[in-house]
């Protein structure tokens, strides 16, 4: 018997049928439609193994109520998707977890972030259970170079790092990294609609800005390189919007700005000029002339930036309203809490005050403490406009960076810095109490906060000089980091750390962990 090479239904409608990016899966238009295809029932019959098998095949964890399974996909698209990543169309996504068409990989590895999510303490116990059956089932396909195969790569790599593996993460985002080259990534074929074309594009700038990311995170060379050959995701909206099918162009007229990834990519490029700036200075490549010169150009990449962004895309009040109302207000936030968390990386090393020689050396610690400040403000009225919190793991890091420009504020400021400092170094350790309660591996970041703490502690001269541990404290946040070993602290600091210590007492535990 000959295998079907088109399904039923694309023949009976006389249009081209697609397979989807494995063997014997429902085909593409099908699988957008939302509707049944013939192939499903081959594979049902041949390949139980890419579609939902028996909690037998796969472990307890699979057994899942639909409507439980349905109300954790709503919750990552809400709470977890746009964020750090952006791979899926909403509603073809959603298709195909109903129709059974998504790989287990994929579903389970989602189900994993946002059991951590869920109100409900017994679907929170199942995301490890979710994590190692999305890991099980990815072992069966890992050898099939395919679109879904990249997702599900890059999503159990994100799942690992939650979880404090840092080599199965790097393990897992180097195979989707490969892959997406394999299939030559964002390009389009002949036959892709709209949909599929942008899910591409997405997913390219998503590996880039997990590259970006990870590489710093786990002191690992970069696997994406730089370049402005490719478009920038389109609005979100109107990709939201596309239906099965369209076809049309994929590129932005002129005329048009970039939907909100569009504009996140555009910063993490300076977010990896950023890098090689604390690299360089962390192996005296460049003179205090040469850093200063370097910090300048990318502060004017900064501000061009932030001049050119529209009017309703600027950081105002109104329109973190209006974003959420649109269902974009924490993707909007996570815009704004990128651009102040790069910022406050560019400046940091300009609290250190022993850079006499630097003209500008006041100038950019300030500018470092107001980023540090404006990404507190930020993350605190995100908290109060339903639908723009901030609860993705790497917020976890980038408050503990906010932070850590505010304590050297507390420790060495003026006195007048002291009260709104207090208070935004309490609604920062807020966040990471309550990003404590679904990330696994936020313990380890607060640590790094105590352990610089400590390392301004020891420092004398009321300074903190900046070295290759506060650089690797700066970038490398997925990496265990040691104490910096410094002189004794002086009388004076030791007044200033009671301050820091009666605002660091809220994170430090209570009891046995």
């Amino acid at each position: 018997m000959k295998v079907a090479k088109s399904c039923s239904q694309c023949r009976a409608a006389k249009r081209k049928c697609t397979p989807g990016s494995a063997p014997n899966l429902a085909c593409t238009i099908c699988a957008q439609k939302g509707q049944n295809c013939s192939l499903l029932a081959i594979t049902s019959r041949n390949r139980q193994r890419l579609l939902a098998p028996a909690a037998h095949d796969l472990g307890s964890s699979v057994s899942m109520n639909k409507d439980i399974r349905d109300q954790l996909v709503d919750l990552y698209l809400q709470l977890i998707h746009d964020k750090p990543h952006t791979f899926f169309h909403p509603a073809t996504l959603k298709s195909r977890v109903r129709t059974g068409s998504l790989p287990n990989a994929i579903l389970y590895g989602i189900l994993s972030f946002a059991a951590r999510l869920s109100s409900d303490r017994t679907t929170q116990a199942r995301a490890k259970d979710f994590s190692q059956s999305a890991r099980k089932a990815l072992k069966i396909t890992i050898d099939e170079v395919t679109l879904d195969n990249v997702h599900a790569t890059a999503i159990i790599g994100n799942v690992c790092g939650v979880e404090g593996d840092s080599r199965a993460e790097s393990l897992f985002f180097g195979i989707s990294f490969r892959m997406a080259q394999i299939l030559r990534l964002p390009e389009a074929s002949p036959e892709d609609d709209r949909i599929t074309r942008e899910i591409k594009l997405r997913t390219y700038w998503s590996l880039y800005m997990i590259d970006q990311w990870s590489s710093a995170g786990l002191d690992m060379p970069r696997q994406i390189p730089d370049t402005n050959q490719h478009s920038l995701p389109m609005f979100e909206l109107e990709f939201w919007s596309l239906r099965p099918g369209e076809r049309g162009p994929n590129t932005l007229a002129h005329d048009q700005s970039p939907g909100l990834w569009g504009y996140m990519v555009i910063l993490a490029r300076v977010f990896g000029k950023i890098q090689e700036l604390h690299r360089k200075l962390a192996n005296s490549k460049l003179s205090d002339t040469e850093a200063e010169e370097y910090t300048r150009k990318l502060a004017l990449e900064f501000e061009q930036f932030s001049q050119n962004l529209p009017s309703d895309v600027q950081l105002t009040r109104e329109n973190m309203e209006h974003h959420a109302m649109m269902g974009l207000g924490a993707t909007f936030v996570a815009l704004h809490l990128g651009y102040h968390h790069y910022s406050t990386l560019l400046y940091f090393h300009y609290l250190d005050a022993t850079h006499t020689q630097v003209p500008s050396q006041a100038l950019f610690a300030a500018r470092c403490k107001f980023h540090a400040a404006a990404f507190s403000d930020l993350l605190s009225s995100s908290n109060e406009v339903s639908g723009c919190e901030a609860v993705y793991f790497i917020v976890a890091h980038m408050t503990v960076i906010s932070s850590s420009a505010l304590l050297h504020a507390l420790l060495f400021g003026e006195p007048d810095e002291l009260p709104d400092t207090r208070k935004r170094l309490y609604s920062n350790f807020q966040v990471l109490l309550k990003l404590k309660q679904y990330w696994p591996d936020v313990n380890m970041v607060i640590t790094r906060l105590f352990t610089f703490q400590e390392a301004c502690m020891r420092s004398t001269d009321r300074v903190y000089v900046v070295d290759k541990w506060i650089v690797k404290f700066l970038l490398q946040h997925a990496l265990p980091i040691e104490k910096n070993l410094r002189p004794p602290t002086t009388e004076y600091l030791a007044e200033r750390d009671r301050f820091a210590e009666d605002a660091l007492s809220i994170l430090r535990p209570t009891g046995p962990a």
